[in-house]
């Protein structure tokens, strides 16, 4: 049942969660607010560096978190009506020392104190895979990249060119990158790696400074109207967010393959701190027992999320349907029955987004009539998915016939699922494997109908 306080609640998470690493574009942006000073003549940067940053052997390391409380502020202006004093699970906004605080809860996820920073922290290490170790490691580690390229000039490697179709690898880094601009249809192609990315690190910092500006920009061209609405301003927001860090390397340091945007990152990672933060909000559980948990990983076998993946069935049947197979108007018809089957999808996901009151950013996936919805794994979100299927099913059956139909396959999964394994015997690979065989199985079950209360096998009006 839709409930807009713990929607409110569950967006702010998001919020928090998708911008946990904004200081990463906004550091190699150098944006001018880093370099403000204080009445001691200190800058908010050195400041922010000793609140947010981890320091190993005398020397800071990821300096983007403390960008990242900079670049919030920065933004203040540009969030909806939410900033001020109901700001539900965090602090008010201008608690500033507050330790759960918005902008601290996004901040410091590489030093986290509280639950809500532990819940960000958390989720943030998940969708990047870490084991313990190879986190600690990762944490650090420099920004220095192979070949000699810094953050601020390397650029993001295309998965498409590592694809072979032999078993001879080969030998080398890519040789393409994606360049450094807003998303379009002629930015989402690679270029050879020397038209790309900048010699210098100086060209690369004006190359972020610029899509910065823009980033901003697009920000105002959102309709103030829809600030009152916090779900609907934040699906504003991750187009926008998507839009300007899709080609960002979400990660350069520790020798990471720079083939994973900040986008996807910070998507998946605020899917996962909502369900996290969903899971003990529900259970009532005590934050700092939750707290200790999270910091020792022994809280990380335990299945707190629920991988939620809805399919289209009967998608050839209902594109190929009575006057398909015409020639005449042929191409309109099945591009117009194609747009229909994303079309319920995308419906069929919001129904699902909205009876679970989660945000628009708990759906990772949605192609090819297919989505993917990251949720807690409580009863409220089993009682709620079997209440969806219910409904689903009696629509597909009225205007379908049953040729056609929605089915939702769900599995609980616990942080280890994630985690990053060479070879077959990936945690997360299996889990996935098992996620589409719960998937076949819904679809031989379609609408249940050998439940004890079947829908009738007969309709009124089907030759008609």
């Amino acid at each position: 049942m839709y409930d807009k306080d713990l929607m409110d609640a569950s967006c702010r998470v998001a919020l928090a969660a998708l911008l946990h690493d904004l200081g990463k574009f906004a550091e190699r942006a150098r944006i001018s607010q880093a370099e403000e000073k204080d009445s001691e003549g200190n800058t908010r940067r050195d400041i922010n560096i000793q609140l947010y940053c981890p320091h190993f052997q005398g020397r800071p390391s990821h300096i983007h978190a403390a960008y990242t409380a900079i670049a919030l502020e920065a933004l203040e202006r540009h969030f909806p009506d939410f900033v001020g004093t109901n700001m539900a699970p965090f602090a008010p906004w201008r608690e500033k020392g507050a330790d759960d605080s918005f902008v601290n809860a996004a901040s410091m996820h590489h030093k986290p104190g509280s639950f809500l920073q532990w819940v960000i922290a958390t989720a943030d290490r998940v969708a990047s895979g870490f084991e313990r170790e190879e986190f600690e490691e990762y944490n650090s580690s420099s920004d220095q990249t192979p070949q000699n390229k810094d953050h601020y000039t390397a650029r993001q490697i295309t998965l498409f060119e590592q694809i072979r179709l032999h078993d001879k690898a080969e030998t080398g880094r890519p040789a393409r990158r994606y360049p450094l601009k807003p998303l379009s249809p002629t930015a989402i192609f690679p270029v050879r790696a020397e038209a790309c990315e900048p010699a210098d690190k100086e060209t690369g910092q004006k190359e972020y400074r610029v899509l910065w500006q823009q980033f901003i920009g697009s920000l105002e061209e959102i309709p103030r109207s829809h600030r009152a609405n916090l779900s609907l301003w934040l699906d504003h927001f991750d187009s926008v967010w998507q839009c300007f860090t899709h080609a960002i390397p979400a990660a350069t340091a520790f020798n990471v393959k720079a083939d994973v945007s900040l986008y996807d990152h910070s998507k998946t990672t605020a899917a996962l701190a909502v369900a996290l933060w969903r899971y003990h909000h529900e259970r009532s559980d005590d934050p700092n027992s939750v707290r200790s948990a999270m910091k020792e990983r022994s809280d990380w076998d335990q299945e707190k999320f629920v991988l939620i993946q809805g399919d289209f069935s009967g998608i050839q049947n209902f594109i190929f349907a009575t006057g398909g197979e015409t020639q005449k108007q042929a191409a309109k018809l099945l591009r117009g029955r194609s747009f229909y089957v994303s079309l319920l999808t995308e419906c069929a996901a919001l129904k699902v987004l909205e009876e679970l009151s989660l945000p628009p950013s708990s759906q990772v996936i949605n192609a090819a009539g297919k989505f993917l919805i990251v949720a807690p794994n409580t009863d409220n979100t089993l009682a709620a998915l079997r209440a969806v299927q219910k409904e689903l099913d009696q629509w597909f059956l009225q205007h379908t016939y049953g040729q056609s139909g929605f089915g939702l396959a769900w599995l609980p999964a616990s942080c280890n699922h994630f985690l990053c394994k060479e070879g077959g015997n990936s945690p997360f690979r299996i889990l996935m494997s098992r996620l589409f065989e719960q998937l076949e199985e819904a679809k031989l079950k379609r609408f249940g109908l050998c439940n004890n209360h079947a829908p009738s096998p007969v309709f009124e009006g089907f030759l008609d």
